[in-house]
């Protein structure tokens, strides 16, 4: 079922990301030493695919199966309704894809948290939502039956963006509140998979229109005057002026017998529902081939740059401040200009220690030699 180069993801394993350590008031976020000394190992470019989704809506199930492939031993899953993911976590081996151009992208798959847990507040959901939405490249939103008024409500947390996030950074002299209107410039794309899909998808004339028309007809604002009506028309604005590049998938119940559902994770592939794995086989194809590599103003991110960065909105967030895209970006141009600076001076240390081993040699060999490992220094950074 594998579309992409290697299959040893597979033998991988979910590790904290941005983990949520401490109770109440005192927890934390934290980027953990684990998932610093994976990063570290991954150049660009990488597209970071991230899911999210209210708990117990399958969505690990999503992540395990569906994008990963894996059987029982992928992201964590249980059968209670407590949310099982705390923080963000991330598979520790890169899945390799061809982008249009032929180059090869390193995608990271992140699964979150639960959103709409028992244990959880709203104000702690919108975080790990942000936390999500400005991490990724591609941001997969889960969710069970259909598009319809609940399904919008469940995504209320998108008007809370505003409060959670700025664009600017905060050395800019404009103090004006954050009105959302440069989200898009640097949201992820949006994909919105539909589990358990038992719709018809055709017009009234009976001519069937895809998945990503449903959205958009999801998304047409409705008549009415009533705040109930202004809150969900609100979050359809939202949600076509946040994410330009936005697209949707249905997939059919994967199996009849709800008393195997528990056990889903386990089940091979045969004993699922054969039109369920047929587009859970064009799911894959479209995740795979349309996940962008993860960007900041123009510049692709590699493992290194992707720590400040998760540093960078990890202390925002522990501060009680908004997640600050220009403060972030600073952060991580400065780190990577420190790493920069770090890589030079070893490799110029090791040009200086071959010439040494050299000598003698002429003086023009030793100044033409000097001149091209500096040139090589710089360039590598």
């Amino acid at each position: 079922m594998s579309i992409l180069e290697n299959d040893d993801y597979k033998e991988g394993m979910g590790i904290p990301f941005i983990a949520l350590e401490g109770e109440g008031s005192e927890s934390n976020f934290r980027l953990t030493d684990e998932a610093k000394e994976f990063l570290e190992t991954i150049k660009a470019p990488i597209a970071i695919v991230a899911i999210v989704g209210r708990y117990r809506t399958g969505k690990s199930f999503l992540v395990n199966r569906m994008l990963l492939d894996v059987k029982g031993n992928g992201f964590q899953v249980g059968s209670t309704v407590n949310s099982c993911t705390k923080g963000l976590w991330m598979w520790n081996r890169p899945l390799l894809a061809k982008a249009a151009d032929g180059s090869t992208v390193n995608i990271l798959v992140v699964d979150t948290e639960g959103i709409g847990s028992l244990d959880a507040d709203a104000d702690h959901d919108a975080k790990i939502f942000a936390l999500a939405l400005l991490l990724s490249s591609y941001f997969i939103y889960n969710s069970v039956g259909s598009i319809d008024e609940n399904a919008l409500n469940n995504l209320s947390m998108v008007v809370e963006l505003t409060k959670h996030i700025r664009t600017r950074a905060s050395t800019e002299s404009d103090s004006s509140e954050e009105t959302g209107a440069e989200f898009a410039t640097f949201f992820p794309s949006f994909l919105w998979v539909i589990r358990d899909f038992a719709l018809m998808l055709v017009d009234e004339h009976g001519i069937p229109f895809s998945s990503k028309t449903y959205l958009e007809r999801s998304l047409t604002p409705v008549s009415g005057f009533s705040e109930g009506v202004e809150v969900k028309n609100r979050i359809r604005r939202m949600l076509m002026g946040f994410f330009p590049n936005r697209d949707c998938a249905t997939l059919k119940r994967p199996i009849e017998d709800e008393n195997h559902l528990q056990m889903i994770d386990r089940a091979p592939w045969e004993q699922l529902r054969p039109e369920f794995v047929e587009q859970v086989k064009a799911l894959r194809a479209k995740i795979f081939s349309s996940a962008p590599p993860k960007t900041l103003h123009g510049r692709a991110l590699d493992g290194h740059m992707l720590i400040a960065l998760g540093e960078a909105y990890s202390s925002a967030l522990n501060a009680g401040t908004s997640l600050n895209i220009g403060d972030a970006w600073s952060q991580v141009a400065a780190s990577r200009s420190q790493r920069a600076i770090a890589d030079a001076i070893e490799s110029l240390g090791s040009a200086a220690g071959e010439l040494e081993r050299s000598m003698p040699m002429p003086p023009l060999e030793v100044e033409q030699r000097w001149a091209a490992a500096k040139a090589a220094a710089v360039a590598a950074a």
